[in-house]
């Protein structure tokens, strides 16, 4: 439901290191005429908009949805804290881009697509990594049908200790399946698309973060069955060093078809600094002595700007809003699933590995 002008207002709620990331990119695109940020800390969203020379800013989420300028949002909040600013935002008619997940249970979930079904707004989920261009390209040489039908899969995403850390500063309940796996989830249904999953096998451990609800809080491993029996093997640790170069995550993946296969090593061991003192590199939990250039998932600053995936998905959906243009952009629909296939994923591991069935029934 395209809004149909040349150029738009966009609302960035939540002012955090996403969020104001989301405010430079939305400054910076010719698409946007007016841009307002909110953040629970005021401070902090005076700061950003003062960055991102913002025309507006509030400590209240709702004063950025409702303002009259603004008519497309992104929703920044902690995950815990999404399903309120959607739903007000899809309420008012106006498109919304939100960070994954989508929510973190499945009610949630539900009741930001019921609100999209009322409104018929569109309503997208922040899967950035669909935007790398290898990924893209992934998707595109199956689509082409050079594979055949793809058959089997291995997906691995990894993350140091530190990084965990964030993470678990910023949503206290959240597990390797719904934060780190949830990328690999979200690029396995987008591959094996339009089968859906029909059962999932999982195992995880928690010895490093012990505290985890479920004991769920340093791996998760998974096996994915899909309808016609096709099989994908999705990985997550939040165990490697401290000081592991790769200062936000290191991917690695293999997919298998009938006519042809593709590998990804996504390691970023191409590019490698090395300093001798530590060097403090946005996104990076600590500084570093050694870095893995370009492992940091959203994109990286160069030259006083930002490029990256982030960069794409942001300027397609400001793009989207506006013109109402076919974007790969992950839908609230296919964010929804995702959510699903994690949860069950965590329901197996804390069964010890019991085979759960999908779709998961009322009340999961």
């Amino acid at each position: 439901m395209p809004i149909g002008k040349e150029r738009i207002g966009v609302g960035v709620i939540g002012s955090g290191r996403i969020g104001s990331l989301r405010a430079h990119l939305a400054a910076g695109s010719p698409r946007v005429n007016f841009l307002a940020v909110s953040d629970i800390d005021p401070a902090r969203a005076r700061a950003v908009a003062q960055q991102a020379e913002a025309a507006f800013y509030s400590a209240d989420n709702r004063a950025v949805i409702e303002h009259p300028e603004v008519d497309a949002v992104i929703v920044a909040t902690p995950e815990g804290d999404h399903t309120e600013a959607v739903c007000l935002a899809l309420a008012l008619g106006k498109p919304v881009l939100v960070e994954k997940p989508i929510a973190l249970t499945l009610a949630d979930a539900d009741r930001i697509l019921a609100a999209q079904a009322r409104s018929g707004a569109d309503l997208f989920v922040g899967y950035t990594q669909r935007l790398r261009r290898r990924f893209l390209s992934v998707k595109e040489h199956i689509e082409a049908g050079r594979l055949g039908e793809v058959m089997a899969a291995r997906l691995n995403i990894y993350h140091s200790r530190s990084d965990a850390r964030q993470m678990r500063a910023r949503a206290g309940g959240t597990t390797p399946f719904t934060n780190s796996l949830t990328y690999m989830a979200d690029l396995a249904l987008w591959f094996f698309a339009p089968r859906r999953p029909v059962r999932v096998y999982a195992v995880g451990g928690g010895e490093v973060f012990p505290d985890t609800p479920g004991g769920l809080g340093d791996h998760g491993w998974a096996i994915v069955t899909f309808e016609d029996g096709a099989a994908a093997s999705l990985g997550a640790s939040w165990i490697l060093p401290a000081k592991w170069p790769a200062y936000v995550a290191s991917m690695g993946m293999d997919l298998f078809g009938s006519e042809g296969a593709i590998a990804i090593d996504d390691g970023h061991k191409d590019v490698v600094l090395a300093v001798d003192e530590g060097l403090s590199l946005p996104g990076a939990p600590e500084p570093l002595e050694v870095a893995f250039l370009g492992s940091a998932m959203p994109g990286d600053w160069a030259m006083g700007d930002f490029y990256g995936p982030m960069r794409e998905e942001s300027r397609l959906f400001i793009e989207r809003a506006a013109t109402g243009r076919a974007v790969p952009l992950c839908t609230g629909a296919e964010g929804r699933t995702v959510l699903e296939l994690t949860v069950a994923m965590e329901k197996s591991a804390r069964g010890g590995g019991e085979v759960v069935p999908l779709p998961l029934g009322e009340g999961a």
